[in-house]
């Protein structure tokens, strides 16, 4: 070819295509080795990190007495004096977890090992739903990556509750209506409709999936993608799987309506908007001060301020470049994050565990925005289209290089491993000590954090302790009537009643109740074992490891 003579606009984009394809490939292939050394490196420290949470106890408490008896109507046998009601809309995680038993045995492993799943399972889909709204997989592997290293996603993959279920079922649900949407028919609706609607049966925070879908809904229709048929089906199809959840409720106990609005009033669910405002204003003044007397909260404040900002910064650009296609994609993923905040307000629970449903969408919007402003500086796969067609009349140069990346990945790593924090005293030894000084198969009074160690039903926890005083029952009556045997007294029930009502949250109200304990203690125990332990001597998450939390053994001697 002459030298004058310019390359043809087929052998400009011919090998660019190409190469294009093979770095795509390439990011396709990276995802799985992220997803393999994720899972691996969190299988080290799995029982580790967080400390053992009594809520982790209590739901698999239930799910091994479920799979004991073999009826799903039971409640936690560790209740009695504390009134529960059976109810359906659990059942699908309470079944998950007796599954995943059978297989890996009655242990804290089995069940944060369901949550780890799940948690590489989002990340794939989140990978994927990366996919559709940045230029590259290159950029969809950074968001990734980034989510990963959080550590308020490790924190939700490492707990034996809901939250990271509902955190892949509200990832797997949006990328299903987006990857869709140009093809977008009745047979998604009923896909999207059951996905979301199966969410009931693992924890009611399905809602905020609910909402969030519904909103996503609403907006394809105003783009005229979807019509309202499509969304009157979904609305449909999860209203059917709502009736059959309850319907299964009200076999198991026909005041479960009753029941279980009262039970949502008691953690502020049926609060007026007044309420929930105020609510609403205390969950995200709680996650910035990291102060909760119940549940560890990870230092999550840089990522908080950094979402604010980003929201607002998002909020700005879509205003004033409206007009431009470039900054309207930011809409979608702001109407996501709106839709998941609009669900946590509706329910008005406040359980500070939830705020992990918006961290997905957040790592999206900011990946998304720094790709906007900054597209030199994020990954790529293929130049822009205009370069490739005078990609001639460009200076040679070297490669530019892009450090953002790289920051963006260290400052999330920083933050994840000055963040956390490993309990120092592991669970296994604190059960260790509880089960050598309690030989056979006693009935036992002591704190739910330690059920582990028990067989089904072995044990009653604190928090029936609160409600003796109300039903006329005498603690030394509810020892004899419930034949217990062994009481396990935790110095921080002193600590609780010397700062009544402070924490009272923790086991409810046992100022009447403590004196008429500790002098059951004196008169009818004798001490078999006492030791000290900072981690799991205490349910009081500020003060766990601030000081050796002393437990005492009792054995019950004589009658009162």
């Amino acid at each position: 070819m002459n030298a004058n003579q310019k390359p043809t606009r087929a052998k400009i984009i011919g090998p660019t295509i190409k190469k294009a394809r093979t770095e795509a490939l390439r990011s396709n292939q990276a995802i799985y080795w992220l997803l393999g050394l994720y899972f691996l490196v969190n299988l080290l420290f799995l029982t580790a990190f967080p400390y053992v949470h009594s809520d982790e106890s209590w739901l698999s408490g239930l799910s091994r007495h479920l799979a004991v008896t073999g009826d799903i109507g039971v409640t936690e046998p560790f209740f009695n004096a504390y009134e529960r009601h059976p109810h359906a809309i659990r059942l699908l995680f309470h079944l998950l977890q007796a599954g995943f038993m059978q297989v890996f045995g009655y242990q804290i492993f089995t069940f944060r090992l369901i949550s780890l799943l799940f948690s590489v399972a989002t990340l794939y889909f989140f990978y994927q739903l990366g996919r559709l709204f940045f230029r590259t997989a290159g950029t969809a592997l950074l968001a990734t990556l980034l989510l990963s290293l959080d550590i308020q996603f490790i924190y939700a993959a490492h707990l034996a509750r809901q939250e990271i279920i509902i955190v892949f079922i509200l990832v797997l649900a949006i990328y299903l209506l987006i990857s869709r949407i140009d093809t977008h028919g009745f047979k998604d609706d009923w896909w999207l409709g059951l996905l979301v609607g199966l969410g009931i049966g693992v924890h009611p925070n399905s809602l905020i999936v609910a909402v969030t879908i519904g909103l996503s809904y609403l907006y394809y229709i105003q783009h005229k993608k979807i019509s309202w048929r499509n969304f009157s089906l979904l609305v449909l199809v999860i209203g059917l799987l709502a009736l059959v959840f309850i319907g299964l409720s009200l076999t198991m106990d026909p005041e479960y309506l009753t029941h279980y609005t009262q039970q949502g009033r008691n953690f502020g669910v049926g609060d007026g908007l007044p309420g929930k405002w105020q609510g609403f204003w205390d969950f995200y003044q709680q996650l910035f001060n990291q102060f909760n007397i119940e549940y560890f909260m990870p230092n999550i404040r840089p990522q908080l301020i950094v979402f604010g900002l980003a929201l607002l910064l998002s909020l700005l650009l879509l205003v004033k470049h409206r007009s431009e296609p470039r900054y309207l994609q930011l809409g979608l993923p702001l109407l996501l994050v709106f839709g998941v905040n609009l669900g946590i307000f509706a329910i008005g629970r406040y359980n500070v565990t939830s705020i992990v449903f918006v961290f997905p969408l957040m790592y999206l919007l900011i990946v998304l925005l720094l790709e906007i402003i900054y597209p030199q500086q994020m990954p790529s796969e293929q130049l822009p289209t205009e370069q490739v067609l005078h990609i001639h009349q460009l200076p040679v140069k070297k490669r530019k290089k892009k450090p953002l990346p790289g920051l963006l990945v260290l400052i999330t790593a920083t933050l994840t491993l000055t963040g956390l924090q490993l309990p120092a005293h592991p669970y296994s030894a604190y059960l260790a000590q509880i089960q050598a000084a309690i030989p056979g198969n006693p009935k036992i009074l002591g704190n739910l954090n330690a059920e582990y160690a028990f067989a089904d039903g072995q044990l009653l926890d604190y928090r029936n302790l609160q409600y003796l005083d109300d039903q006329g029952i005498a603690f030394a009556d509810y020892v004899a009537a419930e034949q217990i045997e062994v009481i396990i007294y935790y110095d921080e029930l002193a600590f609780i009643a010397q700062n009544h009502p402070t924490y009272d949250v923790m086991y409810g109200d046992l100022n009447t109740v403590f004196p008429e304990m500790t002098a059951f203690l004196t008169e009818h125990c004798e001490e078999i074992n006492v030791f000290t332990d900072s981690t799991y001597g205490t349910n009081l998450a500020p003060l766990i490891d601030t000081r050796p939390w002393t437990i005492h053994i009792f054995r019950v001697t004589a009658a009162p």
